[in-house]
């Protein structure tokens, strides 16, 4: 299992935002060693992953799903920052990955995201998942809805019931363990929480595998 050989020390995005490790050749290439949180989609079907290292030319990623030689992949760092490319070898949980297009390391490593000319603010890569969420207030009162999506760092969910922008609450999410969010945005019966505290990779990577997904 990938979350099983995820040290605590890269637990978190906040351990992993990008800032390389080390620089070192493989042939003619450079590439950077480094820990990236992303999320790989291969044949429509997504999947956390982990970005081991990277050069102008590919990457190595750690993976929990398998994925076969010749394939398709796309690799979302960030909204903002998202490759394409070929699985070029598989092995025990890793794939070596060559892009379609050469790549800016720097640039798709760049930890400090910029807003847009939207001024929408990029973000770590959102999972689409199905479970019961189960919010209280601070104050004692109690949200129920189902989730639609998660991350690290966050989660989007459907209710009926009424929240505002920076309600503190206690979030209880099928199968998680409970967790403080701050609730960002409300509309239209949807709402956007921010994690107190990031989830830990294995935390995330393991309630993925094992519990049923929409795509």
């Amino acid at each position: 299992m990938l979350h099983q050989k995820i040290s605590q020390e890269e637990a978190t995005e906040a351990n992993v935002d990008g800032t390389p490790a080390e620089d070192r050749r493989h042939g003619s290439q450079r590439f950077v060693t480094v820990l990236k949180v992303g999320r790989a989609v291969v044949e429509g079907h997504d999947q956390l992953c982990l970005v081991r290292n990277m050069s102008r030319e590919g990457a190595k990623l750690d993976i929990y799903h398998e994925v076969e030689q010749g394939q398709k992949i796309t690799i979302e760092l960030r909204s903002d920052k998202v490759v394409t490319g070929t699985v070029r070898w598989v092995g025990d949980h890793a794939a070596g990955i060559e892009f379609d297009d050469p790549v800016d390391v720097a640039d798709m490593l760049q930890g400090r995201p910029q807003r847009s000319v939207l001024r929408k603010l990029p973000r770590s890569p959102r999972f689409l998942a199905r479970a019961h969420v189960h919010l209280q207030h601070d104050k004692g009162a109690t949200l129920s809805g189902e989730l639609v999506n998660i991350s690290l760092h966050g989660m989007c969910m459907e209710t009926v019931d009424d929240a505002r922008v920076d309600d503190h609450m206690i979030a209880r999410v099928e199968g998680l363990p409970p967790r403080s969010a701050t609730v960002r945005w409300v509309r239209e019966g949807m709402i956007g929480l921010h994690f107190d505290m990031p989830m830990g990779f294995s935390e995330l990577a393991h309630w993925l595998e094992r519990h049923p997904r929409e795509e």
